[in-house]
Order: C-alpha cells, then structure tokens, then sequence
C-alpha cells in the first residue's frame, strides 16, 4: 500500500456542475499543464484532498480545480491519484492535460503482445527461452521502479456510485 501525502480525485463529467456546493474554487479555462500544476499546488497548501471536475463544453474545456472531496458527483470516468510528492502533482496534471489514457492502453496492448510472441518464440526455440526469463525480469523490475520514481499512483474508481464496505 502507497502512503499518499495527497489523493487527486479526478471526475470527467457530461456537462456543467449545477447543484452542487462548491466552495472555494479555481476555474481554469482550457488550462495546461503549468497552470494546472499551479492550481493543485495552491489548493494543496490548505488541503491533501484535492479534487478536479473537467467539464467538455463543445469545442473547449473547463476545469474546476476543488478543495476537498465533493459528494454527490455523476461523473463519466473518475480516477483517484495518491501522490506522495509535491513534484507527483505536476505529473498528475501533465498527464490530466495531455489525456493520453487511450495511447497508453494501446502501448500497453502492444507490449503485452509482443511478450505473447516472444513467449511462444521461447517455448519453440531453446535460446530465446533465456532471453524471456531475463525480459520478464527487466518488465517486473521497470514496473516496480517506475511507480516509485513517477511519483503517484493512478487508479480507476467507479464513478458514481458510493463506496463499498470492502475498498
């Protein structure tokens, strides 16, 4: 388990927030990563909960950088960050602003398959069955370190229901 200084809630939603409370907020319009980064660093000096409603509005975006955890969200995807440096939350708006979920899942699908035939290479031919044990040991060994130096940890929640008993 990751010892998060701060948690980054992050809700992608259909269209403006109407009824809800929201006290305290930036608005940032179509922002990019150094404003972003400025925005999360200022609301972290008052809070460890920080949460970003980004909000498509036909050709741009808003988005509404929030103290706190807001209830009562219906967001189309959401995603928690536990960020355990201040430098994690400049890397969590890169990686917010630049939206690159679909490009990272496409490299991964890549990658994943290439392992797949590299593993059949090295059942066939008796070779490259050590290179495999050595590639699956430099995979085990980036994915472990990268989640270390990248500085935060992104998972997917569900994103409008409440929380059960057992997360």
């Amino acid at each position: 388990m990751m010892k998060a200084r701060f948690i980054v809630l992050y809700c992608i939603m259909e269209d403006e927030p109407k009824d809800l409370n929201i006290k305290g907020y930036l608005k940032l319009l179509e922002p990019d990563a150094q404003t972003l980064t400025d925005a999360l660093l200022q609301i972290a000096q008052t809070s460890e909960v920080i949460t970003i409603l980004k909000v498509s509005a036909g050709d741009y975006s808003v988005v509404y950088v929030v103290s706190g955890k807001i209830e009562g969200l219906q967001c189309r995807e959401a995603y928690e960050f536990l960020v355990q440096k201040e430098n994690g939350l400049s890397k969590v708006a890169k990686e917010i602003t630049s939206g690159s979920s679909e490009k990272s899942a496409l490299s991964g699908a890549l990658i994943l398959a290439g392992i797949a035939v590299l593993s059949y290479a090295g059942y066939r031919y008796r070779m490259l069955s050590e290179i495999n044990n050595l590639l699956l040991f430099i995979g085990v060994f980036f994915s472990v370190f990268g989640g270390i130096v990248r500085g935060y940890k992104k998972k997917r929640v569900r994103a409008s229901a409440p929380r059960h008993r057992s997360e």
